[in-house]
């Protein structure tokens, strides 16, 4: 029983790695933009079918096709703020959300004007087992039972690590990490210091894209059924992750989004047990009433650092 909610627990791996890279991708615009993206997955979903595409016409195989639909990632990120937020440096949260709505209308009709019926094109994940000829998991013997590891996850679970890992290097020791720290506290004050807030906020905003785009090929790669809102589930949980984790730090949505996913693959689990079985229909109305307790208890999220002004 116990290797078998070890295993259950490891199935999660993957969704935890998309969902931490959103996760980042959310804050990281929250916190120099100062408003939340609904458009992220959209774009995450475009660059995705660019990198399908290729796969599809060309034969490129995904994980180098991953790379143009990166940079398609990049590049609508640094559109939506250099030719959008820029030109409305005024208008209000609520109305940059708003903006970023319309935005999503536009990418999901224009997604199937461009590249046609979703179902027509396929996908393969970074390991193809297929093609390689080999099995697609790895199987460890683990207290009396057996775990069960897909490759794809463990090379996405190396890939996160490596891009967080590199980008919270970057924030810490970098001149561009102390430029989005600054403008993340204030962006009047960093202006005063002599800052290029607009700089900072189109590099913030292309990562964002990039990142967007990775997890979204490293969903499709593990099963996932590719559409033009296939991303909506990650996005709106990489935005609880931000509120359950605390936005006030970087990596407290990290922590929420591996507390969402590990908390909603218990109960999962909880189906296995007899007198449970039907508790997978309340899977995500559990997790999120759980996450609506704590947030009762601290308001600034697990992680967040309650909001000091001075007068």
């Amino acid at each position: 029983m116990f290797a078998t909610f070890v295993s259950t627990l490891l199935s999660s791996l993957l969704t935890i790695c998309i969902t931490c890279l959103s996760a980042f991708a959310v804050t990281l615009i929250f916190k120099t933009s100062t408003t939340t993206n609904f458009a992220q997955g959209s774009i995450a979903a475009l660059g995705c079918y660019v990198t399908a595409d290729l796969f599809k016409k060309l034969g490129l195989p995904v994980w180098l096709g991953v790379f143009p639909g990166i940079l398609v990632g990049v590049l609508s990120g640094l559109f939506v703020d250099v030719v959008i937020f820029r030109r409305g440096r005024s208008v209000n949260p609520v109305g940059k959300q708003i903006i970023t709505m319309g935005l999503v209308s536009i990418i999901f009709g224009g997604i199937p004007l461009i590249f046609g019926n979703p179902e027509s094109i396929p996908f393969e994940p970074f390991y193809n087992a297929v093609a390689a000829g080999k099995k697609p998991n790895l199987f460890v013997p683990f207290a009396g039972g057996e775990l069960v590891i897909t490759k794809h996850s463990l090379i996405c679970l190396g890939i996160t690590l490596l891009v967080l890992g590199s980008l919270f290097a970057l924030l810490k020791f970098s001149k561009w990490g102390l430029a989005v720290r600054t403008t993340a506290s204030s962006e009047s004050t960093a202006e005063l210091m002599g800052i290029n807030t607009h700089a900072v906020t189109a590099v913030s905003w292309a990562i964002a894209g990039g990142l967007g785009v990775l997890a979204a090929v490293m969903y499709a790669g593990g099963g996932a059924k590719i559409g033009v809102s296939f991303m909506t589930t990650i996005q709106v949980n990489a935005f609880l992750a931000g509120i359950l984790g605390g936005f006030s730090t970087f990596y407290g949505p990290l922590v929420g989004a591996v507390v969402i996913q590990l908390a909603s693959t218990c109960v999962g689990f909880l189906a296995t047990v007899p007198g449970f079985s039907g508790i997978t229909r309340w899977n995500m109305v559990i997790v999120y009433a759980l996450m609506l307790i704590v947030i009762l208890i601290k308001p600034q999220g697990l992680l967040g650092k309650p909001l000091v002004k001075k007068v």
